[in-house]
């Protein structure tokens, strides 16, 4: 917000107050020409729009609707930003994902603007013995690595540990994030494949000698994957990380250890204030676990945005780079730390070089020359974000409370109820998406008739056998 000088000139003084019920009541004459009889509260409602999770978006918002102080940022409960500087002094980190043991494209990737990697390895990605392969020729003390390994974690962590070793990089000046997730990989494939127990080892051994690198991650993809609306996606988060910080505190570590492990991912999508409001009361909500758990001071939650798959379509892909950089605002709106911009062909198979430079780039443009990163937390003190971070926030922290209820996060992945929630909140939003009620341009709007399809080398197949995977354009 602008803080304009006191010029002795008080503009608003020189015009009476205008009164909400006024507002209605002119809406109300509005809809009455069209054949319309309702009354001002009725006008209001009838431009409301619903949204999942109970909630809704009203056509204006005042002072009234303000909530609760959001604080600094920087400071409890980090609505505003884990960090007092947010992206300021350098943008948000760019993270692009490989899943293949392609050293070329990440040596191009880091020589034009990625700033970390995100590797997909063992199954059918990366193998761990390729690592090494893989990362020949990347400075490790300037480029953070994050491991997603599934139940190959453990191979892989030790692997990139020696690599850090064998390469003469300080323990200090290592970055990123091993990838340990049993219960993200439990959602993705229905198999327990790895416990805490193994994970609390790494975390350990990140605590006492690798300050910079996290031993957890908590990605709340596949649940955004499997049709989960915002408020589940972040419940689930939540109980997630809640029972990573009872099993690394159950073995030795301390709160503020076990919180300083923990990195979490969201889907960003092209609904960018919902967007921004989910990683905002993402935040709020980390802190009051933090604080509940008697370190409120290391609440403050790091965040890694990924633009979502679901929303990407594989009829006209060109649309796609539209949908991402809307997504890519969002999030850095909303204060992520961490960034990946999906290519737009990320559906069609393995992306091609034009597809990962125009990803890389839309991070670059928002940053350098749109200057979206200097300032923090642009969205506080609007009545709409701040007012729909709250509502978020508190549908979010119910729907833990009934994950809680059910006895965990592991126990409610284990007795289909987190997969049944998420598939009937899908199912309702297929019924609009089948009627057009929720478009998709260039799918079911503005479809090109004529479109040659586009094709790609075929991607590593991703996990399976757990949650399902849906995407938009195939409801």
């Amino acid at each position: 917000m602008t803080v304009l000088p006191d010029d002795g000139l008080s503009l608003a003084s020189e015009f009476p107050d205008a009164p909400h019920e006024q507002w209605q009541n002119l809406v109300a004459g509005v809809l009455r020409k069209s054949g319309k009889e309702v009354s001002g509260a009725e006008a209001e409602d009838a431009l409301s729009t619903l949204l999942e999770d109970g909630l809704d978006t009203r056509p204006l918002y005042t002072a009234r609707d303000a909530a609760p102080d959001p604080g600094l940022p920087g400071f409890a409960p980090f609505v505003r930003g884990g960090r007092a500087e947010g992206n300021t002094t350098g943008g948000w980190d760019v993270r692009q994902r490989h899943l293949t043991a392609d050293n070329g494209a990440v040596l191009s990737d880091l020589e034009n603007g990625v700033t970390s990697l995100w590797l997909g390895v063992g199954g059918t990605g990366i193998p761990v013995d390729a690592l090494d392969r893989t990362l020949d020729g990347v400075y490790l003390d300037l480029a953070p690595v994050v491991l997603d390994a599934g139940d190959e974690t453990a191979a892989a962590a030790e692997r990139l540990l020696r690599l850090y070793e064998e390469r003469g990089v300080a323990p200090d000046a290592a970055r990123g994030n091993l990838g340990a997730d049993p219960l993200g990989h439990e959602a993705r494939t229905g198999r327990q494949a790895y416990d805490l127990a193994s994970v609390a080892g790494l975390a350990r051994r990140c605590a006492d000698g690798y300050p910079g690198l996290r031993a957890l991650t908590v990605d709340a993809l596949p649940y955004h994957e499997a049709g989960g609306s915002a408020a589940q996606e972040l419940g689930c988060s939540l109980a997630t990380g809640v029972a990573y910080l009872r099993g690394l505190t159950g073995a030795g570590l301390s709160v503020t250890e076990a919180l300083g492990q923990v990195e979490f991912r969201y889907a960003a999508t092209a609904d960018q204030f919902l967007t921004i409001a989910k990683l905002r009361a993402a935040r709020r909500l980390w802190a009051r676990v933090a604080e509940a758990s008697g370190a409120p001071e290391a609440g403050a939650q790091r965040q890694h945005a990924v633009t979502s798959p679901v929303m990407m379509t594989r009829r006209d892909p060109w649309v796609n780079m539209l949908r991402t950089t809307i997504a890519t605002l969002a999030a850095g709106v909303g204060g992520a730390e961490s960034v990946t911009v999906l290519p737009f062909d990320d559906a069609l198979g393995l992306p091609d070089a034009f597809a990962r430079r125009i990803a890389r780039n839309t991070s670059t443009v928002l940053i350098e020359e749109s200057h979206l990163a200097r300032v923090v937390d642009p969205a506080g003190g609007s009545w709409y974000v701040e007012r729909l971070t709250d509502e978020l926030a508190h549908a979010a922290w119910e729907f833990f409370r009934t994950i809680e209820r059910e006895g965990g996060q592991e126990a409610a992945l284990r007795s289909g109820f987190t997969g049944e929630r998420l598939a009937a909140t899908w199912a309702a939003r297929s019924k609009k998406l089948a009627t057009r009620r929720e478009p998709i341009t260039g799918v079911s709007e503005f479809p090109h008739l004529a479109e040659k399809p586009v094709e790609r080398a075929p991607a590593p197949e991703p996990p399976s056998g757990g949650l399902p995977r849906v995407r938009r354009d195939e409801a």
